[in-house]
């Protein structure tokens, strides 16, 4: 999983995702930073890991929105740790 975090789009969804809660692949797309083709290829790999599960609507307009796991909500404060540690001027 190490080796999938790698990738840039992958901690950035997460932490996203922690500070949101629920959001669509629009939303990805527009609020984070990274191309379109990252954040799509990063969603599937987020799910087989179980750090993030889709929820369907069940009413019109049908739309998708992805939210956190508990496993993803605890690696994503860490990740959220990690950003902030790394922002620390002291």
């Amino acid at each position: 999983m190490l080796k999938a975090l790698e990738q840039t789009s992958l901690p950035r969804i997460l932490v996203y995702l922690l500070k949101k809660g629920r959001a669509s692949r629009t939303d990805l797309k527009k609020d984070i930073d990274a191309s379109q083709q990252a954040i799509y290829n990063a969603l599937p790999i987020l799910l087989e890991h179980g750090l993030i599960r889709e929820i369907q609507s069940n009413s019109f307009p049908f739309k998708i929105e992805i939210e956190l796991t508990d496993k993803g909500r605890e690696v994503a404060k860490r990740l959220s740790e990690i950003e902030d540690i790394m922002k620390d001027k002291g």
